[in-house]
């Protein structure tokens, strides 16, 4: 019996990507910086830290002076400041519903992200979804975040149950890598606009609120 659900958070939860994608590419052109839009295409999903190894590398590709990728993505982060962002508007359809349901079920509520703490707290406070969640995890605190299952299994051994009481909802490749290796149940959310890899998934929804249909035939 499923006794949780674990979310990702960005393509997920939010709307994120393609917003994110669009400052990416922006900043990128104003450093001088090309890089094909199939190479961005595969960021969706990518851990923070190997994120920041991307940022280097083309960097260095472009001949640019040398800066680490930490160093870049501080200068990303600047950039971005200058596009505020309201999560409440990217919000997915219907996750507000579907966590409703599922705390009034007993189901517990955990959030795995590749994405920092810092935005974690951010997103799930604008959003008012922090009251329904029991559990968030940021793949920076692992040496290896998705596709390595480190954070499920770290964030199934935090909510104290077997892995076959808890269930993954994602929706790029390298997340639904890091739960079908972590010996999960995986719900893919479908989302055709960066190619994702979603074979590995047990079920695929268009809709959040299919969810709670899954669960229900579980039952």
């Amino acid at each position: 019996m499923v006794r949780a659900i674990i979310f990702d958070m960005d393509g997920v939860i939010i709307d994120s990507e393609p917003v994110y994608g669009k400052w990416l590419a922006m900043f990128l052109e104003s450093q001088g910086v090309a890089v094909p839009k199939t190479e961005l295409n595969k960021i969706p999903g990518i851990a923070s830290q190997d994120f920041v190894k991307k940022l280097e590398l083309w960097w260095k590709n472009a001949g640019k002076p040398y800066k680490t990728g930490k160093e870049i993505n501080q200068m990303f982060d600047k950039y971005s400041d200058g596009f505020p962002i309201s999560y409440k508007n990217i919000l997915t359809p219907n996750i507000k519903e579907v966590m409703e349901w599922l705390r009034q079920s007993h189901y517990k509520i955990a959030v795995a992200s590749s994405s920092p703490m810092k935005n974690i707290t951010e997103v799930l406070s604008e959003t008012k979804l922090n009251t329904f969640v029991d559990i968030k995890v940021s793949g920076e605190n692992f040496a290896n975040s998705k596709p390595n299952p480190e954070i499920y299994n770290f964030t199934v051994k935090k909510l104290g149950l077997e892995k076959a009481e808890c269930i993954a909802v994602e929706d790029s490749s390298y997340g639904i890598q890091a739960a079908a290796n972590a010996r999960l149940k995986v719900i893919a959310k479908k989302d055709d606009r960066f190619g994702f890899d979603q074979s590995l998934a047990d079920y695929h929804i268009d809709n959040l609120l299919q969810i709670i249909d899954i669960l229900k035939c579980m039952e």
